[in-house]
């Protein structure tokens, strides 16, 4: 769905329309489950994403409308409806977050080409697109640091233990730039993304995560548990950020073999993420390419968050000679591979890997060039 496929479903259902929102989805270079860590993340907002045309109105309801699906709702402010279509439980929660504001009713459609469950954040990009459409509407006139605290308050509270990475890089990212995110001071410093004719591409697995009813959450829970017994030793340490290599050693005899491969992986991801802005600052694309290996073997080997698809995908890139370098991203189990290449693959070569994934799998794969884009966009409409 594009804006204006959605801009002429607006008009022919409600007429016109007063505000329009774009929340992009995200992609991250390296740095994966070390946000809710406090460590580095390197994400960058891509050009795919949700569109939200809306207009105030008098009753206290939402009517929405899910371009993609044709699926409608009306929601009343106090949350409640008579339907529940799966992406509900996104607008249910932005309006528990805001039951402080004063939301206004809209009559609202949204949509856009982000897949569902692919690791590019289509959950925080329909969570913070509300929040920015509302934020317009209403006139609260949040800043950004406020919006993200509101989206990751919401999204947690649909079942997610997740990090701030995704709702930081939509409400802050630039064009042609990587944030170099600090999640223990929420600080960030943007890398340029100089790629001459190197891309990135996200290869699509097809295998939809849903990270409520994965290990996602006791990912988190085991670092917490492996922090605690970390302390009896390190009474300082707030979290597995502020451990090093040279500490391994000294921590392996309180854990057990699970919860230390989990600190080693997040030990080692962090310097990668330090590393990776090296090599992309003196554009050392062979550099990044071996970080993205590494990234994925660890994931994959010590934090058990891959699958058969992805490590499929990941092989390709470590031993294909159009590329440099690949990894599964987002919160595992499914979804992506984001991939660095030495210029864009030729038909005949997509072609090629996709016939031997669906002889593997049995279905194919999907093949999506990114590019760094702006964060979040929102503006008046004419219509």
């Amino acid at each position: 769905m594009t804006r204006t496929d959605i801009l002429h479903i607006f008009q022919k259902e409600f007429g016109p329309s007063e505000f329009l929102v774009f929340a992009p989805g995200r992609a991250n270079i390296i740095g994966e489950h070390t946000d809710y860590n406090d460590g580095y993340v390197l994400p960058f907002a891509i050009g795919q994403g949700v569109w939200f045309v809306a207009r105030k109105t008098a009753e206290p309801r939402l009517d929405i409308i899910a371009s993609n699906t044709g699926e409608r709702a009306v929601m009343e402010l106090n949350g409640e409806s008579m339907t529940d279509f799966g992406w509900q439980k996104f607008f249910r929660q932005v309006l528990v977050a805001c039951q402080q504001l004063p939301v206004p009713g809209l009559q609202l459609v949204f949509g856009g080409d982000l897949p569902i469950g692919a690791g590019i954040s289509s959950s925080s990009a329909i969570t913070c697109g509300l929040i920015e459409t509302l934020n317009l509407a209403a006139g609260w006139q949040l800043n950004s640091g406020e919006m993200v605290s509101t989206a990751v308050i919401a999204e947690t509270g649909y079942g997610v233990r997740g990090g701030i990475m995704d709702q930081y890089t939509i409400f802050n990212a630039k064009q042609n730039q990587a944030i170099l995110l600090d999640c223990r001071s929420n600080t960030h410093d943007f890398v340029p993304l100089e790629l001459g004719g190197h891309q990135f591409l996200l290869i699509n697995t097809n295998v939809k995560h849903n990270l409520i009813h994965t290990d996602y959450n006791n990912r988190r829970a085991e670092c917490e548990r492996a922090l605690t017994s970390i302390k009896s030793l390190y009474p300082n340490v707030v979290s597995l950020r502020e451990l090093d290599q040279n500490m391994l050693p000294q921590i392996k005899d309180l854990l057990d073999k699970t919860l230390y491969n989990r600190v080693a992986f997040v030990i080692e991801e962090n310097q990668r993420v330090l590393q990776a802005v090296e090599a992309l600052t003196s554009q050392n694309f062979d550099l990044l390419g071996q970080l993205l290996n590494q990234s994925h073997k660890g994931l994959s080997d010590l934090y058990n968050v891959s699958c058969q698809e992805l490590d499929w995908l990941a092989e390709l890139a470590e031993n294909h000679p159009g590329f440099l370098g690949g990894r599964m991203m987002g919160g595992g189990f499914g979804g992506c591979t984001i991939n660095i290449l030495h210029q864009p693959l030729s038909q005949e070569e997509t072609e090629l890997i996709t016939r031997d994934y669906i002889r593997e799998f049995g279905f194919a794969p999907t093949f999506i060039p990114i590019v760094p884009e702006n964060g979040i966009i929102a503006r008046l409409t004419e219509d």
